[in-house]
């Protein structure tokens, strides 16, 4: 008679509640057990999350304001240094200072919205930060402590007094960021950190550890969850994939190993397709494949081909390990369609201040005086005092060459308006 595993015997089954409990938690304890097996002689791997940054917002350009408060200038240059190595335009403090004195700007640690809006028009999509700090501080100190230690040689333990000497920074400061465009106020976050470094010796007091590398270390903490309200940051998951001799899922694993994703996801597929045709169904193979298939969808981004599997497989063996992968990914499919958004959104706002740019521009244009303008005016008749007062309170755009000279006396412009076209134009 042929023997059917618990599972089997479960969904033959009729009346579920007919089966006895204990039968229930056998199969629970050998569910759990087998997972815990799976967890424990398969390798695991590294998959990334991309997220969007916190913000909801993508910059591409990015001010410095003064910084102010003790360690302003450093925490500013560990800002900037994260930001241009990500790609993203920073305009140095010398330009900035240049082009806000042409416009008789100066930079303190606010600025309104209209003063925003104004320095959008010359410095363009631009998010302005200021750092401020307001503690910044490193301090040192002593301790000792009994420990006991171990001589490996005698195999016996004694009690010896241990010394520390510690360093630590203690950084407490916040950023605030407007958005030139808008004059918005977009970030406005405050950050504290405490990071130490411990030297420890037995033979006394040992030297402490520098200031500038616990600084350092502060610095570039905050820089880190700086980075992620700003700019998009990814995640790592350890997560199981499995190496089953049998079906050739070694040799998928063995590609991913390799760093060859494509040949991973090659092989992956051709796995499922081999275990689904095995004389003798091998349905804890199969779940495997179609897990290892959900893994190689989701490293390349397909997270709904990716799903597909994981959901397969979780139906055939159900666990914590394809219960993992399921959250993993519907978590990056989230974290994707809001990136797609904030893109979409940038890209949105992008082709609505081109637009705006370009009305703007076609209305200066318009409204600029030209050489037919005047022609025109004069052969209207209109007196000398109108035109004259015209090109007194327009932009003009005149052209004085001598040909064109010709023309306008030809056209009957008196000689005192093309004097004034002239000095209008120089």
């Amino acid at each position: 008679m042929k023997k059917l595993s618990i599972i089997n015997v479960l969904f033959k089954t009729k009346a579920l509640k007919a089966v006895p409990l204990f039968v229930l938690l056998i199969f629970s304890v050998v569910t759990a057990h087998a997972q815990f097996f799976d967890a424990l002689s398969n390798p695991t791997i590294l998959v990334t999350l991309k997220h969007p940054p916190i913000s909801g917002v993508k910059i591409n350009k990015v001010a410095f304001g003064l910084p102010t408060g003790n360690c302003g200038d450093q925490i500013t240059d560990a800002l900037q240094s994260d930001f241009v190595a990500n790609q993203v335009e920073v305009i140095d403090r010398e330009h900035l200072n240049s082009m806000l004195a042409e416009h008789n700007f100066t930079l303190s640690g606010y600025v309104d919205q209209s003063t925003a809006v104004t320095m959008g028009k010359f410095l363009g999509p631009t998010t302005l930060v200021f750092v401020k700090v307001q503690i910044c501080n490193t301090a040192k100190d002593r301790l000792y402590n009994n420990e006991t230690v171990h001589d490996y040689k005698t195999n016996t333990n004694s009690t010896m007094l241990a010394y520390f000497a510690r360093t630590r920074t203690n950084l407490k400061a916040s950023i605030e960021a407007v958005d030139l465009t808008t004059g918005r106020i977009i970030v406005k976050q405050e950050f504290a950190y405490a990071p130490e470094i411990t030297n420890k010796s037995y033979q006394g007091y040992p030297e402490y550890p520098s200031d500038f590398q616990v600084q350092q270390t502060a610095y570039n903490l905050m820089a880190g969850d700086v980075h992620q309200i700003f700019l998009p940051w990814t995640e790592k998951k350890q997560v199981i994939y499995y190496d089953n001799s049998k079906g050739g899922l070694k040799q998928a694993f063995d590609a991913l190993k390799a760093g060859d994703l494509d040949q991973a996801f090659e092989l992956s597929k051709q796995n499922v397709e081999t275990c689904k045709s095995l004389p003798k169904p091998d349905e804890k193979l199969y779940e495997h494949a179609l897990y290892n298939l959900g893994m190689s969808y989701m490293m390349r981004d397909d997270y709904n081909n990716a799903l597909l599997n994981f959901r397969e497989a979780g139906k055939i063996r159900p666990g914590d390990i394809v219960n993992t992968a399921i959250a993993n990914c519907q978590k990056a499919m989230t974290l994707a369609t809001a990136m797609t958004q904030i893109d979409q959104k940038a890209a949105f706002d992008a082709s609505q201040k081109q637009a705006e740019s370009d009305k703007a521009t076609q209305k200066e244009v318009t409204n600029t005086l030209t050489n037919s303008d005047i022609i025109k005016l004069a052969q209207m008749k209109m007196s000398e005092a109108i035109i004259l007062q015209k090109i007194k309170i327009s932009k003009c755009n005149f052209d004085t060459s001598a040909d064109a000279l010709g023309l306008l006396t030809k056209s009957g412009v008196s000689e005192k308006i093309v004097m004034t076209m002239m000095e209008k134009n120089p």
